[in-house]
């Protein structure tokens, strides 16, 4: 199972991953990278820290670190991200906030940050689709662009607060 799921972040980080970091930093609009490999399913969720947080700069003070606690413990929990259709079991979750707020940043203090959010699941019957929930905790957060690579193919597309349901057919 390690093999796979270290394949499906190959793929991620080469098949997907680049175009996440060739487009511009835009508040308001996030990414989510989808890769699915027989029954393993991996989401990763790049969001502006703005759209996340509230704010992008370190952590300034007891405030700004619950705010960072409180979406860490928040993000643990797929159904605040995604609500899959299917019959998936949550194998793990990470995300960019741990250790965030213990970090200092030697980026220039106009630098745009990202909250990063990674679930990998075990599917029994395949995905075709899920509802993105994200929008609920991020009330600034309007669109996602979306791109999978899937058991049935490959494809991308942009989800909005209006309308959050993602479909591939199997």
């Amino acid at each position: 199972m390690k093999v796979v799921t270290q394949g499906l972040s190959v793929a991620l980080l080469l098949g997907l991953g680049f175009s996440a970091y060739a487009q511009k930093h835009v508040h308001g609009e996030g990414e989510l990278l989808i890769a699915q490999e027989g029954d393993v399913l991996q989401m990763q969720f790049i969001i502006p820290a703005a759209d996340a947080l509230g704010f992008e700069h370190q952590a300034a003070n007891s405030s700004d670190k619950n705010a960072i606690n409180v979406l860490a413990q928040q993000l643990k929990n797929s159904s605040h991200a995604i609500d899959i259709k299917g019959q998936c079991i949550l194998q793990s979750t990470e995300n960019s906030l741990a250790h965030s707020h213990d970090e200092h940043d030697e980026h220039d203090e106009h630098d745009h940050h990202n909250v990063e959010a990674t679930y990998n699941f075990n599917c029994k019957t395949p995905v075709v689709g899920f509802s993105v929930t994200l929008f609920n905790l991020m009330p600034s957060l309007n669109a996602l662009n979306v791109q999978w690579i899937s058991n049935t193919g490959q494809g991308s597309t942009e989800v909005t607060r209006s309308n959050p349901v993602i479909s591939w057919q199997s």
